[in-house]
């Protein structure tokens, strides 16, 4: 019974992450939870060619000393971002959001390591843009 309350103490303490920024029209970015048994075991992104994502980190109050890697830097790479956003980190205090971006740089799928107190891994898929709008009209005539 011990072992289960300290597994469960420390999944609960790694970063959760929050979706801040939308997909342009006609394109992805998106953020999805992939569940354990007790919580978030890690999390998947889709994102289209030349799109960020931008997210934030939380460790009960924002991250600190994040780090983000990236596997593979020429399918996705990221960046450190700075939001207009403040988080509460505590009854009367407030700090600037732990924030990052996701560039999507080439179609493929690659993983990316969040490094701050704790550690979390986000599947990073990148997908193609649709084909422009007058291939797109040009491809449904020929039908």
């Amino acid at each position: 019974m011990r072992s289960v309350l300290v597994l469960l103490a420390l999944s609960a303490c790694a970063p959760s992450l929050s979706q801040q920024s939308l997909a342009p029209p006609g394109r992805a970015a998106r953020l999805e939870e992939v569940m354990g048994f007790w919580s978030v075991k890690y999390y998947k992104v889709e994102v289209s060619q030349g799109v960020a994502l931008a997210l934030t980190c939380d460790e009960n109050g924002p991250c600190r000393n994040v780090n983000v890697v990236s596997d593979d830097p020429a399918i996705a790479e990221t960046r450190p971002a700075s939001l207009v956003a403040m988080q509460a980190i505590s009854f009367t205090a407030q700090a600037p959001a732990s924030a990052f971006v996701i560039v999507g740089k080439h179609p493929g799928t690659t993983r990316l390591h969040v490094h701050a107190k704790r550690s979390r891994e986000i599947v990073v898929t990148v997908v193609a843009p649709p084909p422009p709008a007058n291939e797109q009209k040009a491809a449904t005539a020929a039908r």
